[in-house]
């Protein structure tokens, strides 16, 4: 992440800065660093049952309190359903079940598509015994 935030503070491009009064700030890192937090984190998530809440706040380029002010704020404007433990300092994730009923509407979508390739290819055999 460090240096990803030099790169983009120095490229002619990327890096353009905006004035404004006495502040001066770079849109495109502001928006790189926060969608790049993002993908670390669901990524970690992904993989990992609990997570370290020292290790997440150096792979997001935080000190421990911001990433934990961070985490909180993610976990609940999303759908992720995790608990940070504080005693311990970690992310403990909870096990995604499927929806039972996504489940069968993607099962049945599954069917409807092979029951049209099984027709189609019956007709198909159909005509060709029939054209002989």
């Amino acid at each position: 992440m460090r240096e990803c935030e030099e790169v983009i503070l120095n490229d002619p491009f990327l890096g353009k800065r905006v004035e404004e009064s006495n502040f001066s700030t770079v849109p495109l890192r502001d928006e790189f660093l926060e969608n790049a937090r993002l993908f670390i984190f669901e990524t970690y998530c992904r993989i990992h049952q609990r997570i370290d809440m020292g290790v997440l706040a150096e792979k997001l380029n935080l000190n421990y309190e911001e990433a934990e002010r961070w985490i909180v704020n993610f976990i609940r404007g999303s759908k992720l359903d995790a608990k940070i433990d504080s005693e311990t300092g970690t992310v403990i994730m909870e096990p995604n079940r499927p929806n039972v009923y996504e489940q069968l509407i993607d099962h049945t979508k599954a069917l409807n598509g092979r029951t049209y390739k099984l027709v189609t290819q019956l007709l198909e055999q159909a005509q060709a015994q029939a054209a002989r």
